[in-house]
């Protein structure tokens, strides 16, 4: 990936806090590989819980819409700004150049410089790389320590039949035993009745495993600001009256991120989170979705989940990590 330099680049602008919901969803339409982070959704549901407020971007190019920008500020004592960015800018793929990606992240340098009363720190939605790091140097960014983050993208474009050859053999046989022992799914397209219940069991299992996740209050409002567009997708999993095991999808544009799941005794017994997952897959899919986020891979502080996750078949990425 080369830089441009300043005289070749393209006329790229951010226009912030302009627009209308409905456009903003019409833009993350545009970009297949959208991430939750920078749907409009998640940014009400993070003032709400968490106090971050999101400043919107449309980003330009020579005056026309190529993507969008979700960054999270917070202020204090009126003059210390916090912002952050996570998995972003989205950019439509057939405006992504190498030119025009340096230019976003030149102009988002001067919209967000650091120093004494600004901090600030993004994970730009970029493959890692030294060609994404030279891009992002020349555009003023400096790396920060840790690794980048890693997610593995599941496409749902294939044929049901693809979908199911691309299983890893271990998954597949899970799956197989999973359809054979008669568990019961059920599907709750809104949230009202089965989210409550997956966060108690969740939040359970979280706080005697000890690892980390969305609050139950990000989730609830997660439901409230997602619902009316349809993009709460819950499931549940029993065998004979018992609960076996949940999961939370959340939809943005024409992509999906596996967001919560559990799998308590039972479930474990019957492979009943491999059945859930893949009927969210296909659920997904007729809905129109062409991606699924499966969301982080932690090889070394999560191997099980890793290599449950990498079982799908999907596209495994990994991103240039926090840039300050």
């Amino acid at each position: 990936m080369s830089t441009p330099s300043s005289s070749r680049s393209p006329s790229i602008r951010i226009v912030w806090d302009v627009g209308s919901v409905p456009e903003w969803y019409r833009l993350m339409k545009l970009t297949p590989r959208s991430t939750l982070t920078q749907g409009f959704g998640y940014a009400a549901a993070m003032l709400t819980t968490e106090k971050w407020s999101p400043r919107l971007g449309v980003i330009e190019l020579e005056d026309q819409p190529i993507g969008l920008i979700v960054m999270m500020e917070k202020r204090f004592l009126g003059a210390v700004r916090v912002a952050r960015l996570h998995r972003g800018p989205l950019i439509r793929p057939e405006a992504a150049k190498s030119a025009v990606l340096a230019s976003v992240m030149q102009v988002l340098r001067q919209a967000y410089p650091t120093g004494l009363l600004r901090w600030t720190a993004i994970v730009p939605e970029l493959p890692a790389g030294e060609e994404t790091e030279a891009m992002l140097r020349w555009a003023g960014w400096r790396r920060d320590k840790g690794p980048g983050y890693r997610t593995v993208w599941l496409d749902l474009s294939r044929t049901e039949a693809e979908l199911r050859a691309g299983l890893a053999q271990k998954w597949r046989n899970a799956l197989n035993q999973a359809e054979r022992v008669g568990l019961t799914v059920e599907t709750d397209r809104d949230g009202s009745s089965l989210l409550p219940w997956l966060t108690e069991r969740y939040m359970a299992d979280k706080a005697a495993k000890g690892y980390r996740g969305p609050s139950p209050a990000l989730l609830t409002r997660l439901r409230t600001a997602m619902h009316k567009d349809g993009d709460i997708l819950v499931m549940r999993a029993t065998k004979d009256g018992q609960d076996a095991a949940g999961i939370l999808m959340l939809g943005h544009g024409l992509a999906a991120t596996y967001q919560v799941g559990w799998t308590g005794e039972i479930g474990r017994r019957t492979r009943a989170h491999n059945l859930l997952l893949w009927r969210a897959a296909l659920e997904l899919k007729a809905q129109g979705r062409h991606w699924l986020d499966l969301g982080g891979l932690l090889p070394d502080q999560a191997p099980g989940v890793t290599s449950f996750k990498r079982g799908m078949g999907g596209e495994e990425v990994e991103l240039a990590g926090v840039w300050r």
